[in-house]
Order: C-alpha cells, then structure tokens, then sequence
C-alpha cells in the first residue's frame, strides 16, 4: 500500500512522523508534497519520497491524506479530481465536510481529526467515513490512527466538538504547562527543571484518568482536608478557570463551524 500526504505543516508532519515512528507505515511507503521548500527538505529526512506535483501522488498512491488548510482544499480537490477514482482521500481539513469532498472527486472519503501530539504516539483523533468509503477503509483508518494514539469513530455532526476540544486541546495544555513552569521559577527553581516537572506531572495526571477513570475522584484524592493542594484549587475555582476553559473549548468549536462547507 502507496500512502501520499498533500500538505505537509505541522500537523500533517506530526501524522508522517507517528505513522513511521509506530512502524504502521515504512518509510518507503509514503510519499509527501508540500510547496515549501524547507517542509521538503525535513520531510526527506525522515527517509520519505516528496513531490511538489499533487496529481502524480496521487496516481501513485491507494490513500491520499489531505492536510492542507481548509481554504486550499477545493483548489488541490481541482487538480487532482481526474485521477482520484478508485482512492481513499482521508481529510484533515477543520470545516471541510466529507460531502464537500464527495462533491468534487471521485474518491472514498473520510474525515479524521487528530492532533500534533500524534508525533510522539499520544494522538487523540476522531473519524468519520463518507458514503461510499467501505469496511476496510474503516479498519484501514482505525489501524493508522489508532497506532498513534487513541481514536474514536463519531457522528460527523461532532467534528466541530471535537475540533474545539482535543484538535486543538494540546494548546491550552501547553499554556496551563508554560504557567506551572513560569510558578516554578518564580519560586527558584530552574526553568529545565521546572518544565520538566510540569510536562512530567501533566503527562501523569492523563495517565491516570485513562486508566482509572473519573476526574472528580482522583482530585478528592489528591486534595486531602487542610493540606496544600486544596489551597491551590480554591484559587482555581475562584479565578473561575474551568468556565474558562470550557469557553476556550466552545469557542474554537464555533470558529470550526464558520470554517464549514
């Protein structure tokens, strides 16, 4: 199997390097365009074929992810329609629905939302299949995706939820990380250390929700009467940051919505 990537930033990067770095795809395998020299130059690195010519990719390959920008899509969909019959197109555009898609090639279509944390193995995604994309492109999908991370086969009516919450969920990860770290020194640490043990503490915290559950009960555990954490999350709920946090959420999910065709 031929896997090509039409955009390649940083998203669509973060997919070619998980997908080697789980062994799900090999190297000689994949073949990626981009129209930046130097996301060229970093691609072949990995080992990979590149190309700035989208239709001889796709001629070349069974699947075809489509990582450009939302508002590119239509123009790569025009160059490349005449020889999309017989593909899989899986889509990374946020807002691009999978009818939009259908409407201007002759591919299968899926639509997938990852995120960049798919280029250490720890991907949160979620997909969608088109009308006439079939079992095997399920399982196909689920293989890639799920060898990076976890995924989730959802109503595509969702995608703009999702797109708010893990699409773009490392973001307000990284702020709440950079702020423990900025704490950290200000109490005299030194700044490796300090992010070291903020990344380190936020990769742990998910770790266990995971693997054991509810949030509500691993905070009692941790919160116990009259000790210090408690005093921290008494400034939290003060400051109000879960409202906040969730508007983040709903108001990257409408951004999505206005992005959509």
């Amino acid at each position: 199997m031929r896997v090509g990537f039409i955009g390649c930033g940083n998203l669509g990067f973060s997919l070619v390097r998980g997908l080697l770095g789980s062994g799900a795809l090999k190297a000689g395998e994949v073949i990626a365009s981009d129209l930046i020299g130097e996301r060229l130059k970093r691609l072949r690195k990995l080992g990979i074929k590149t190309t700035i010519d989208n239709k001889k990719l796709v001629e070349s390959c069974e699947v075809v992810f489509l990582a450009v920008k939302p508002d590119a899509v239509e123009s790569v969909l025009k160059e490349v329609e005449g020889v999309s019959k017989g593909k899989l197109f899986i889509s990374v555009a946020a807002g691009v629905s999978t009818k939009f898609i259908e409407a201007r090639t002759r591919a299968r279509v899926a639509r997938i939302m990852p995120n960049i944390c798919g280029a250490v193995g720890e991907m949160a995604s979620c997909f969608s299949l088109g009308k006439d994309a079939t079992s095997q492109d399920q399982k196909l999908i689920k293989r890639l995706l799920g060898s990076i991370g976890i995924t989730f086969k959802i109503d595509e009516k969702l995608m703009d939820a999702i797109t708010g919450l893990s699409g773009s969920g490392p973001a307000y990860f990284y702020l709440f990380i950079r702020a423990l770290q900025e704490a950290g020194v200000q109490l005299g640490l030194s700044s490796e250390v300090a992010l070291k043990l903020a990344a380190q503490t936020a990769k742990g915290a998910g770790e266990m929700v995971l693997k054991m559950g509810a949030t509500e009960d691993l905070t009692r555990q941790v919160c116990t009467p009259k000790g210090t954490t408690i005093e921290g999350i008494k400034v939290l709920e003060d400051r109000k940051v879960a409202d906040a946090i969730k508007e983040a959420v709903k108001m990257a999910a409408k951004r999505a919505r206005e992005l959509s065709r």
